[in-house]
């Protein structure tokens, strides 16, 4: 039996509801009213009161296939070069930007006292698969080539994301793992399979936790569009790669998240290839635990635990 809602939680669940920045299902209303939705969400846990101070941030754009993109740079410090996290977010590939992460990224930044690289891939229905992979690759290939040049330091290089955007991180890192500039990976709730039949999905998808089945299948149906994408391609799930050779990677769900088995069978993947890694299971928590981090303690102190695997990894 899963455990129940964290009181905390709940008590941010209720002030959203109160304050208009409760979210519908985005499969029933679809997706423009779900974005004016998200808008008013992000907006109220984006609040300035909230915003940490860092040294400096710098927009950088890029050109790729599907058009120029953001990618966005946080330096907590004076310090450069500084290692650097790639942040991918998270938000079904449909919706999310570099603002509605800023302050995830800000405190990301500080906690692990290296840069902070907030990739702005984009989203469908303007763009699907593959443009969020295709632009994430081009963001890291672009800090790897080009990063110095503008105060990071491409030989320690870390992947985050979540949801949506931990799928990107894992493909990412595990695609540039030969470099050897890649050295740790901290991913949060993602989706590493086109499955929504597991036990967890069966048990809990049903929208009492957020998510659901059907919501899940408007996403894959959106993302891939028609295509004939197998579902072992890593680019979408990356379950299916060979996972050996990654640096240390946490793995973080809550246990009242439908995706927990995706990222239980991560784990388990990771021992089986000898990846040293860390399962973490947040009691109590459902999907989108980050997000709050302006509202919620426990929502921060999992950013903080991050940061400080990331500044271990990164600096060793």
């Amino acid at each position: 039996m899963p455990s129940p809602v964290d009181p905390g939680l709940q008590a941010v669940f209720d002030e959203l509801k109160t304050a208009g920045a409760a979210l519908p299902d985005p499969a029933e209303v679809g997706v423009e009213a779900a974005r004016a939705a998200r808008a008013r969400y992000y907006a109220y846990l984006n609040k300035p009161d909230g915003e940490l101070p860092v040294d400096a941030v710098e927009d950088v754009t890029l050109d790729g296939p599907h058009g120029p993109f953001l990618v966005r740079l946080y330096f907590p410090t004076a310090e450069r070069p500084v290692p650097v996290t790639m942040f991918i977010h998270g938000g079904g590939w449909w919706t999310g930007d570099v603002g509605a992460y800023d302050q995830i990224c800000r405190r990301l930044a500080v906690e692990s006292g290296c840069a902070v690289a907030s990739v702005d891939y984009h989203l469908w229905p303007e763009h699907t698969f593959p443009a969020p992979v295709d632009e994430t690759m081009i963001a890291a290939n672009w800090v790897l080539k080009e990063g110095a040049a503008h105060g990071l330091d491409p030989s320690r290089i870390a992947f985050s994301g979540d949801s949506a955007g931990a799928t990107l991180a894992l493909y990412a890192g595990n695609e540039l793992k030969h470099t050897g500039a890649v050295r740790a990976l901290a991913l949060v709730y993602g989706v590493y399979q086109v499955d929504v039949d597991t036990r967890s999905w069966r048990e809990i998808g049903d929208g009492s936790y957020g998510l659901t089945v059907a919501q899940m299948e408007w996403i894959w149906d959106g993302y891939l569009k028609g295509q004939n994408v197998p579902h072992t391609d890593p680019r979408v799930a990356p379950l299916h790669a060979d996972l050996a050779g990654l640096p240390y990677t946490w793995v973080m769900v809550g246990d009242l998240d439908p995706l927990i088995d995706d990222n239980r069978a991560l784990a388990e993947r990771l021992a089986a290839a000898g990846v040293p890694h860390q399962f973490k299971i947040e009691e109590g928590m459902t999907h989108f635990i980050w997000m709050w981090q302006r509202l919620y303690a426990r929502s921060r102190a999992s950013i903080a635990e991050a940061g400080a695997i990331l500044k271990r990894e990164l600096r060793r």
